[in-house]
């Protein structure tokens, strides 16, 4: 009986301490410790119905991950796996032989001549709806060919991308959401380059940079034959400006079968580049100031294409609105000088609606692209609200040469890709603004003959100069030259005639005369709206990056005004074009660049802020 106690009193002990240990684990359950009153401490269960715990494997097995209820299950999104032919490009490309008009050429194909180059505001010539479907001979079958290849793609091919996962005019997708981020409301500016117009942007380049720019830059390079190391490398240490190189293969395939090249170009760089909205600048189109702020405006918010005006008269072959399909009313829209001479004044103008395509420009009707034509050495578009523009611009630029090229400028002046991105905005019914204020010919009084030469464009601000239109608008009263000529900046110079290749400038004597041997300020006439000296800010880059000479023997340049180390200015170390002609170039340096240098120094004005020039 004794004995019995003592047991009993033991297993109180016992059952006391398990109790307290269970109490203090993590582990504890009510009902574990209900069993041990349950069940003798003798009677144990069999091992395999013990607490069941995972027992780690036997050495050399696998780990088996337990898995979790349905219910705690983590839903995980698919992976995103981008079409290649996005990636690479080809989608674009992809069938598009399909809508090639398998008609002969239509360039320099007219009835007698190319349409007349005259400036829009010319007031003598009629350029009506008569004279422009009669220049060039586009024959019954081609036309037909032609609407018919344009509506396939508009109509068809253009949606088809579209539902095929394009959503931007380049690779980029919103499903691949950190690319997409990444992208989506991304800016710079884009410069074609390649060999000699390598050259021409990396000047372009500078001068952005100097102008205060914080932007991106990407040059474009056709393929990686154009791809200098050395150079790509250099621009991106010193100017934050990346080569884009295009794919060989891609490139020798459109090559060989639409011969795409020169103006087409644009577009692959437009295609290509990791922008949304993209600046685009010709190689010689400079700019005066910091054009950062235009992709903040509210007026590029607002259309997502801004272009800027030439100075032509718009000769448009009618036959091209039929073959896009635009209606075109016999509504005048707008006066021409035309009609203001030939009513004898402003004050005699008859109403618009008294016009018709007989009497009138037929640029001014409604459905038809207004007069001047367009100069896309500089533009600037927002790549995914204006894809469609982009992929019918696109279209019109790889059949361009035979066929849209000649349809929009009929061999008038500049006739290529030029008109290519107003035309397509509009038969897309996408938004676009040109600027409202025509360039100025930027140029001197020539010593030789007395009369003015032309040297370049002087393109005006968007902005200010819609400001100014407006108030005018509003205001039939509103005159104030003096406002406008302080207010509205020059901000692009395209630098055209001369382009500033070394042996353009000294055989041309574009710096020197070649009898008096004078000096020449070509760019003096916009001094004041921009400034500074602009003759001597882009000639002091022009020969600190292509004279050796330039150079004295410890490396610095030869100008106390100027802390320049030859290994990070001159360019021969890092382009062909200018380290293959260095022998040529230094004499062309010490006999024309360098001193005409030193004269625009000795010569500049204080125009204002940026006083060093």
């Amino acid at each position: 009986m004794m004995l019995k106690y003592k047991i009993r009193i033991l297993l109180l002990i016992i059952v006391s301490l398990i109790s307290i240990h269970f109490f203090t684990s993590n582990k504890f359950k009510t009902n574990d410790l209900q069993k041990l009153f349950d069940h003798p401490v003798v009677n144990q269960p069999p091992p395999q119905q013990q607490s069941q715990r995972v027992k780690g494997p036997p050495p050399g097995n696998k780990i088996t991950p337990q898995e979790k209820p349905q219910q705690q299950q983590e839903s995980k999104e698919p992976e995103f796996t981008k079409n290649p032919k996005i990636e690479d490009f080809t989608i674009f490309f992809d069938n598009l032989s399909n809508y090639k008009i398998n008609k002969p050429s239509i360039k320099d194909k007219y009835k007698t001549e190319k349409a007349k180059e005259l400036f829009s505001n010319n007031d003598d010539f009629l350029f009506n709806k008569e004279y422009l479907e009669n220049v060039l001979d586009i024959p019954d079958q081609t036309f037909k060919e032609l609407k018919q290849k344009h509506s396939e793609y508009v109509n068809h091919r253009i949606p088809e991308l579209i539902e095929e996962g394009i959503a931007t005019f380049g690779n980029k997708v919103p499903q691949n959401k950190k690319e997409w981020d990444s992208y989506h409301g991304s800016s710079g500016y884009v410069l074609v380059g390649g060999g000699k117009y390598s050259w021409l942007s990396f000047l372009v380049i500078k001068q952005l940079r100097s102008v205060g720019s914080k932007l991106p830059i990407e040059l474009f390079l056709s393929s990686e034959d154009e791809y200098e190391k050395k150079f790509c490398e250099h621009l991106k240490k010193k100017y934050d400006a990346r080569c884009n190189v295009f794919d060989k293969k891609l490139a020798n395939e459109l090559n060989e079968k639409y011969n795409i090249g020169g103006y087409q170009y644009k577009m692959l760089a437009l295609l290509s580049s990791n922008f949304e909205n993209v600046l685009y600048l010709d190689s010689d189109n400079f700019p005066t100031i910091n054009p950062d702020y235009i992709f903040d405006s509210e007026l590029y918010k607002n259309t997502n294409l801004i272009l800027w005006p030439d100075a032509w008269a718009r000769t448009t072959n009618p036959k091209f609105y039929e073959i896009s399909n635009v209606e075109i009313k016999e509504n005048k829209q707008r006066y021409s000088s035309y009609d203001i001479k030939q009513a004898g004044g402003k004050e005699k103008l008859r109403p618009l609606t008294s016009y018709n395509f007989e009497n009138s420009w037929f640029h001014d009707f409604e459905g038809t692209l207004p007069d001047p034509t367009s100069e896309t050495g500089v533009f600037i578009i927002n790549k995914t609200t204006h894809l469609k523009t982009l992929l019918l611009a696109l279209y019109y630029n790889v059949f361009g040469p035979d066929f849209y090229y000649p349809l929009l400028t009929q061999g008038s002046a500049g006739e290529g890709d030029k008109e290519t991105f107003i035309a397509a905005a509009h038969v897309m019914k996408e938004p676009w603004h040109q600027t409202l204020k025509q360039f100025l010919w930027t140029g001197y009084v020539s010593k030789t003959n007395n009369q003015f030469t032309s040297k370049a464009l002087g393109h005006y601000d968007p902005i200010k100069s819609k400001e100014i239109h407006d108030k005018k608008e509003n205001d039939p009263n509103y005159k104030n030259e003096e406002e406008e000529k302080k207010q509205n900046k020059i901000i692009f110079m395209h630098l055209s005639y001369p382009k500033f290749y070394p042996n353009w400038l000294y055989d041309n004597h574009d710096l020197i005369y070649k009898d008096s041997n004078d000096h020449i300020r070509m760019y003096e006439m916009i001094n004041e709206n921009i400034g500074y000296d602009f003759d001597l800010k882009i000639l002091q880059f022009f020969t600190e990056a292509l004279c050796s000479n330039y150079y004295g023997n410890d490396g610095l340049a030869i100008d106390n005004d100027v802390i320049l180390d030859k290994h990070n200015t001159y360019m021969g170390e890092y382009l062909k074009y200018v380290g293959e002609n260095e022998e040529i170039n230094n004499k062309r340096c010490e006999e024309v660049f360098i001193p005409h240098l030193h004269w625009l120094k000795k010569t500049k004005k204080n125009y204002g802020s940026e006083n060093s020039w």
